[in-house]
């Protein structure tokens, strides 16, 4: 293993390696587990489990999307959603588009949210329906050319 200059400042017994974990991304991993126990619970929201194959299924339809509208590696896309189902969606997606994730607080104000949209320099952005006036407004100061709105009703429980 290389020698890192960091690995001088560990305390006694903090392993250096994250052996013997797989050398395996957490999208990898979510699709490991929907291919072995596709029924197993991986989210509970408000009344309802989503199963490890129904998010990598979600997922996978997202970032096919999003590589559909020209994401590619590299590419910044922000995530202007609350803790959900939409959000560990939305990450992963973005994650197999090979884009980088840019989550940003859906509570900011609009000066808060223009500020980090204009440094993230992100084009796309994936929104809460509840904000999708917000980013609509600020996208002519920003480099965003494309929202995509989401809704939390797609992921509740119909009783």
């Amino acid at each position: 293993m290389a020698e890192y200059p960091w690995l001088k400042n560990y305390d006694a017994g903090v392993p250096r390696t994250l052996e013997p974990y797989p050398d395996k991304t957490l999208f990898e991993d979510v699709a490991d587990v929907a291919k072995e126990k596709p029924g197993h619970r991986m989210i509970w929201f408000k009344g309802r489990w989503m199963s490890y194959k129904d998010v990598d299924r979600l997922s996978d339809v997202l970032a096919a999307g999003l590589a559909n509208i020209g994401v590619k590696k590299g590419d910044r896309v922000v995530m202007l959603l609350p803790n959900s189902p939409n959000i560990v969606i939305s990450q992963l997606a973005i994650w197999k588009a090979g884009a980088i994730s840019v989550p940003i607080n859906p509570l900011y104000s609009e000066a808060e949210l223009e500020f980090a949209l204009n440094e993230c320099g992100a084009e796309v952005a994936i929104v809460l329906t509840a904000f999708y006036g917000l980013a609509k407004r600020l996208q002519p100061r920003t480099s965003l050319r494309l929202i995509i709105a989401t809704s939390v009703k797609e992921y509740l429980s119909p009783c």
